[in-house]
């Protein structure tokens, strides 16, 4: 996942992507990663696996609003063609 949001900041990059997005996306990937760790694997009793998954899904769901609707999709659609088109691949595979 943080390989994916560099590729967002590359593709975009063509567009005026800042370094600021591509590092909020890491850092939100980063987040659900060790969170979902954490709920999978570390506290396993009561209610440690909900409250760490939705710690998780909700970093997830920021990465997902982010790059479907949010800044990300913005710079896709005012570069058109072919980024827009590599923009889109990319957030079906995250999704």
């Amino acid at each position: 996942v943080p390989l994916m949001c560099v590729e967002f900041y590359l593709i975009l990059k063509a567009a005026g992507a800042t370094k600021q997005l591509m590092w909020k996306m890491i850092f939100a990937s980063i987040v659900m990663l060790v969170t979902g760790y954490f709920g999978e694997a570390v506290y396993t009793t009561g209610s440690g696996p909900a409250v760490w998954g939705l710690i998780s899904g909700l970093a997830y769901f920021w990465i997902v609003y982010e790059i479907w609707m949010g800044s990300a999709s913005k710079l896709a659609a005012s570069a058109g063609g072919a980024v827009q088109s590599a923009h889109k691949t990319l957030c079906w595979f995250v999704l």
